[in-house]
């Protein structure tokens, strides 16, 4: 079996990640400590759903480069205007895919490329 187990999005300063990505999920944020590295966790009400992390350490370097992760989030058109309230740029306007939903993608403060997905409504 192969599945996600934990997302980790590096951090120089994990304060300011903390009170950027707060910001733009509006969910409260704080400081953990996990076999001494420093980490702050996302909510998540899912079980089964791999958790996210912010995580600062010598050897996280936040990067446009790499691996892409893309959050889902319920209204795109709100949290990417937060994410650029916050100080973010965009990468990627939105875009829509019949059939599946719409999708964005930022650059956060630290250089890290986000994206965020926003599920197609379902037909009453």
């Amino acid at each position: 079996m192969v599945s996600i187990n934990i997302v980790e999005i590096p951090a120089r300063h994990l304060e300011k990640s903390m009170a950027f990505y707060g910001r733009v999920f509006e969910v409260e944020l704080e400081v953990s400590e996990v076999d001494g590295q420093r980490m702050v966790f996302m909510p998540n009400d899912d079980p089964a759903a791999a958790a996210l992390a912010l995580t600062e350490g010598d050897d996280y370097r936040p990067s446009g480069e790499g691996i892409r992760l893309y959050i889902t989030v319920d209204d795109l058109d709100a949290a990417l205007a937060r994410a650029v309230d916050a100080g973010a740029e965009i990468t990627a306007e939105i875009e829509a895919v019949e059939g599946w939903g719409r999708f964005a993608s930022f650059r956060d403060l630290e250089g890290t490329i986000i994206g965020l997905t926003e599920p197609e409504a379902e037909s009453a």
